[in-house]
């Protein structure tokens, strides 16, 4: 046997070894890892614990190899394992696997298919064609893999160093100025943060409203007043409202405005949604995370109400919670805290000196947490609930508010790309590296989200055409790959639910209608990111509180591309499953799989579109905009 047959052998020998260790680690993490920042392991298990999967591992996988293969094998994984704790040293022992499989997946599969590929027989120029393309997605698969490391600490870590938790409440101590953006909001909506927001049980702070380019009196007036109620109630001038327009900017240019008036001496800024009811211990459990001086912002989790009794809405409140739950705390630990709009504190004077709110950009929460990070600040994400805020009534507007979330990232790493290059390279700003990575990769995702779901299909349809027309042998995948395949499958599936768990939700059907409407924002997640990268102003387009109407067929029409899309994939999956004989089971059953899976990732958009109607049609019927206004008028 010479060196490449052996590496060829090996190579699979060690796919499948991975696959099966990635299923061990997740059931592993199931066990060890039962609520966030609660590791039930032993620190003494860690190495016998890491050595027995890949120990367990290697030898299931021996019977694919010969033994010299599957010792190799399990030298390599216990070498790299033993590399990766000792750089990680804060990770538990399914984290130390996980990241082992994450960092040998790419080469191990590479290495394995390019082998394959030479046994049956392909031509010089296709196996050209395949390693193209794994150099060309060799620098989205590393950061694809550091950024495993950051968003899934909540499964991988035993210790946590930065603080997330809320501290004792103070009564009184910096003075902060909570500013409240609103336009065209149910008048009683508004009202009712605002009482919320009276009953802070903190003494230090002003409470400004400002709306926007409100046209019909009848939405602000009673606001207007209601402030003045407040403050005779309080017997003091806490509340402060603004009705501003014409005023350009939106909420960013709002929340400007709202500087310039804030009171003198003012240390900290509160920002809160017109929709968010805040919980008392708001102010008094996080201003003093400002004793420290490098901290320029302090955020708290996005959370919701009224949801729990209807389907529709607690599938996309699931959806919501594991980046809250979950990946946010990560980002926290390696000092990647974010901005995320609602229930934050800001210190004045960092926020002054990054020069306010970026008018320019639909995130303009997330890129001013880019600024003040590349000044040298450092922010905090607590990861407890201080107030909860209103679900998008309707699919569309649920789609609407996802753009924002997509393209202004992308929109961030356009303008700031000075701020993400390595200092070696001319950057800019006090950005530390994981800030770097991690807002590139953000900001790729809706891009490679495209990629991988239009890549998979197009290269099976291509192969297939090149073998109908004789250039390329029939594809046969062996026994190792379909088991390397299955496990993976596996071992995403049970990683998922983990987080789904992690983040609060337990019921199957919670989470199955959770992945259901993560798997519906698809195309409107591909086309912000595109959005972004043009470098174009994207119009700002609110997130209505109104209770929404049926809108029947409307409702159809604003899911058309995906519902297009998921038909065109689902043709793909039937044309693939007619030419299976002529094309050969496996290239057919796999470019069919690839496809059926973006069909459905596609067509699960109006599915959600038609759920959102389900749910309005079983509620009383819903009050006209105008019919409100006159009535909130009265």
């Amino acid at each position: 046997m010479n060196i490449l047959q052996f590496l060829a052998e090996m190579a699979g020998t060690a796919l499948l070894t991975l696959a099966l260790l990635s299923v061990l680690s997740a059931l592993w993490t199931v066990w060890a890892v039962p609520a966030m920042h609660v590791v039930r392991e032993p620190r003494w298990l860690r190495v016998p614990a890491v050595t027995g999967m890949v120990g367990v591992s290697a030898a299931a996988s021996a019977g694919f190899a010969d033994g010299s293969g599957a010792l190799a094998t399990a030298l390599l994984l216990l070498g790299v394992a033993a590399l990766v704790g000792w750089r990680l040293p804060r990770l538990h022992a399914a984290g130390v696997v996980m990241m082992t499989v994450a960092g040998l997946s790419v080469p191990v599969t590479s290495v394995w298919m390019w082998g394959l590929l030479g046994e049956l027989g392909f031509p010089g120029w296709a196996r050209g064609l395949f390693l193209g393309a794994v150099v060309a997605g060799l620098v989205p698969a590393v950061m694809r893999t550091a950024a495993l490391l950051v968003h899934d600490a909540a499964l991988t870590h035993r210790d946590w160093r930065r603080p997330h938790r809320a501290l004792a409440a103070r009564a009184e101590g910096a003075f902060v100025s909570v500013h409240v953006p609103c336009h065209a909001e149910p008048p009683a909506l508004v009202m009712a943060t605002l009482d919320a927001l009276a009953a802070q049980d903190y003494a230090d702070f002003e409470v400004l409203v400002c709306d926007n380019n409100t046209a019909d009196e009848a939405l602000w007036r009673p606001v207007q007043a209601h402030c003045a109620w407040l403050n005779q109630r309080l017997g003091q001038r806490r509340f402060r409202f603004f009705h501003v327009s014409p005023i350009a900017g939106a909420k960013a240019g709002a929340l400007n405005y709202l500087l310039r008036e804030m009171a003198a001496g003012t240390e900290l800024v509160a920002v809160v949604d017109a929709d968010y009811l805040a919980e008392p211990q708001f102010l008094s459990q996080l201003v003093g995370h400002f004793d420290d001086p490098a901290i320029g912002y302090v955020q708290t989790p996005h959370d919701y109400r009224d949801f729990a009794s209807e389907a529709y809405l607690r599938g996309c409140y699931f959806e919501y919670m594991p980046a809250n739950r979950v990946s946010f705390p990560g980002l926290n630990e390696y000092g990647c805290a974010v901005t995320i709009g609602t229930m934050c504190l800001l210190r004045a004077e960092a926020l002054v000196r990054a020069g306010g709110w970026a008018e320019w950009c639909l995130s303009e929460d997330s890129e001013l947490s880019v600024r003040l990070r590349g000044l040298g600040y450092q922010g905090i994400f607590v990861d407890e609930t201080f107030g909860r805020g209103l679900i998008p009534a309707t699919f569309l507007d649920y789609k609407k508010q996802r753009f924002r979330w997509m393209a202004g990232p992308v929109q961030q790493v356009v303008r700031h790309w000075r701020m993400l290059l390595p200092r070696a390279l001319g950057g800019v700003g006090q950005l530390n590296g994981w800030s770097k990575l991690l807002e590139v990769e953000r900001s790729m995702g809706p891009v490679m989200l495209a990629a991988r779901t239009v890549m998979g299909t197009a290269a099976g349809v291509l192969a297939g055409l090149l073998t109908l027309a004789g250039l390329l042998p029939v594809f046969v995948l062996p026994a190792v790959g379909w088991w390397a395949l299955v496990l993976a499958s596996t071992a995403s599936l049970i990683h998922a639910t983990t987080r789904m768990r992690l983040a609060g939700c337990t019921r199957p059907g919670d989470m199955a209608r959770a992945a259901l409407a993560r798997m519906a924002l698809s195309w409107v997640t591909m086309v912000a990111g595109v959005a972004g990268l043009t470098g174009r102003r994207l119009a700002w387009r609110r997130t209505p509180k109104f209770e929404a109407a049926r809108s029947g067929v409307a409702a159809l029409r604003s899911v058309w591309a995906e519902t297009a899309l998921g038909l065109g994939f689902f043709a793909v999956t039937m044309g693939m499953a007619a030419l299976g004989g002529a094309l050969g089971r496996d290239l057919a059953l796999l470019t069919g799989a690839s496809a059926l899976l973006a069909s459905m990732r596609f067509l699960a958009a109006p599915v959600m579109a038609l759920m959102s109607e389900a749910r309005l049609a079983a509620r009383p019927e819903a009050v006209a905009e105008p019919e409100i206004m006159l009535r909130k008028a009265a």
